[in-house]
């Protein structure tokens, strides 16, 4: 129902008074320091905002950075707006002040210099990394900065970081990655020294695996796969990650084990190496993660079993293991299986996914429902309506015992299966979700509506099209028709092709079309009933208030 008809609503743009970032620029001349701070944090925030024209303030913001009187306040501020509008040529004036004006300001400005690849601060860097009475937050900033430009001459600071034995935990491994970024070779003896002083600490080995991020030599690999089968997971999952880089085959002989681990991310590159390397033996054995317990992993699995099954050689393996998956009694395998059979139009699933509308599981519930809407089995339509009709007494009669937002999904998908699949004798039952009630939800008035108008294309029926327009003029009901009541309304009613009510759509309407979905919809159906096409709705324009000095002089005196 959301796609059919396929129906386009503008977004919303915004606007920005152009006098505004004039009152900005004003206020950032202004000598008051709270004047400054605000109008550069509305600089930015605009900018962020997509609103253009802010480029215009860069001078201005230059000006309070390059002030040594200004406020730390505002300073700080225009820092800021400087960065969100990336003001490359500002560099020098913000590598300045971010200099002398203490470290909360250099955590805003360093990361934008590695960015850009400011040269003159790379000495910087190499003096704190040079000087073991570096404060902490500042040595931080230079191993993350010589790390992002890959600067090859900080390698041997942050080499002797690494062996020092008196460096807190945190800086030795994060000198150790920012080496393994720069180099790509010769760092394997050093592996070799940290691997022999390791001893029960993980960090030696944290910090080999960093050290080895880029290598490619044989000897790499072997400290590779050692370090993969660390019963560490924070060791073995960056271990397995490179490997699988270097070569899936490398992986091979660790698959059984790492595919056991109790870690997320050792399973799931564990997964990645059959993924990378598909055999209709490897398909069964990444099958059973549709049940693994970890939503990444399952979800990785499924979207790769699919990409697999496009090929005719191991189509076959991943539906059969995938109706093992779905014949089990876990709900997330039956959840994942339901889902993948279900794209891959493999129809056989049916009766079982039947079976699944039972589960007391919301997902299965919801899932299930979905993959036979997709299916569109003619012979489930007898248990379609069954369950259907099954909930719907539920839920009018207060007993509905499992997840009430699961069900009214579930009955959604049911309606559009039973419409898609030609079933009149649904009519009735889709016609006890037209009159407003909170009990039968959301979803499933929308799908019942969206059903009928399909069901009855092009046959008009005068009580239900003055009761569906009934529905769609309920704006001030307390509380007011759903809008997505009201627009399965208006897409029915243009499906029977309702005359009768045409007079009345236009009148709610209105003289054009506003871009949300009733009125759109409202549209498509005067299209439908009397072919008359009406202008499209333009964009609705907003001009943003809430911002620091907005003018309140008359655009045109």
């Amino acid at each position: 129902m959301d796609t059919d008809p396929q129906l386009t609503v503008p977004p919303v743009q915004r606007t920005l008074d152009p006098r505004t970032v004039e009152l900005w620029r004003q206020a950032l001349h202004r000598p008051e320091a709270e004047y400054q701070y605000r109008a550069a944090d509305a600089v930015a925030r605009a900018h962020r905002g997509g609103f253009p024209g802010m480029e215009a303030a860069k001078p201005d913001l230059l000006k309070i950075v390059q002030d040594g009187s200004a406020r730390l306040l505002a300073v700080t501020a225009a820092v800021q707006a400087l960065l969100a509008l990336d003001a490359r040529d500002c560099a020098e004036a913000l590598f300045q002040r971010s200099q002398s004006a203490g470290a909360d300001l250099r955590q805003l400005v360093e990361p934008a210099l590695a960015r850009w690849d400011f040269q003159p601060i790379r000495a910087v860097w190499h003096r704190r990394l040079e000087d073991p009475t570096t404060r902490r937050r500042d040595l931080l900033l230079a191993i993350s900065g010589a790390a992002a430009v890959r600067d090859a001459d900080a390698l041997g600071y942050l080499l002797a970081i690494v062996r020092d034995p008196n460096r807190p935990a945190d800086i030795r491994l994060a000198a150790a990655r920012a080496a393994g970024s720069i180099a790509d070779s010769g760092l394997e003896p050093l592996v070799v020294e940290l691997m022999g002083a390791a001893g029960s600490a993980a960090l030696p080995r944290l910090c080999a695996v960093g050290l080895l991020a880029r290598h490619t030599s044989a000897s790499a690999r072997d400290q590779l796969l050692g370090l993969a089968r660390d019963p560490e997971p924070s060791v073995a999952a960056p271990a397995l990650q490179r490997l699988l880089a270097l070569d899936p085959q490398l992986l091979l002989p660790l698959v059984n084990d790492a595919g056991k681990h109790s870690d997320a991310q050792v399973r799931l590159r564990a997964a990645e190496a059959y993924i990378a390397l598909p055999t209709a033996e490897r398909i069964a054995s990444l099958a059973a993660l549709l049940d693994d317990p970890h939503p990444d992993v399952r979800g990785r699995v499924r979207e790769a079993l699919f990409d697999h099954a496009q090929t005719s050689e191991l189509r076959p393996a991943v539906e059969a293991s995938a109706v093992r998956v779905l014949e089990q009694s876990s709900w997330r395998g039956q959840e994942q299986a339901a889902l993948l059979l279900a794209a891959l139009d493999y129809k056989p699933a049916a009766p079982r996914l039947v079976e699944l509308l039972e589960s007391e599981r919301a997902e299965v519930m919801v899932a299930s429902a979905w993959a036979l809407r997709v299916l569109a089995v003619p012979s489930t339509v007898p248990a379609l309506y069954d369950k259907a009709e099954r909930q719907t007494l539920a839920r009018a009669t207060g007993s509905v015992t499992v997840d009430i937002q699961a069900v009214d999904r579930q009955v959604a998908h049911l309606f559009e299966a039973l419409a898609l699949l030609h079933d009149r004798d649904s009519i009735p039952l889709m016609k006890r979700y037209v009159p407003k009630s909170i009990m039968f939800g959301e979803y499933s008035r929308g799908a019942a509506i969206w059903g009928l108008g399909l069901l009855l294309q092009g046959q008009p029926d005068e009580p239900l099209a003055r009761q569906l327009m009934e529905r769609a003029n309920d704006i001030a009901g307390m509380p007011p028709e759903l809008e997505l009541v009201r627009q399965m309304c208006a897409i029915a009613l243009g499906r029977m092709k309702a005359s009768s009510q045409l007079e009345s759509i236009k009148k709610l309407l209105g003289p054009e079309v506003d871009p949300d979905p009733v009125e759109v919809a409202l549209r498509w159906a005067i299209r439908e009933i009397a072919g008359e096409e009406l202008p499209p709705p333009k964009p609705r324009v907003i001009s943003q208030g809430g911002w620091f000095l907005t003018s309140t002089r008359p655009e045109n005196p």
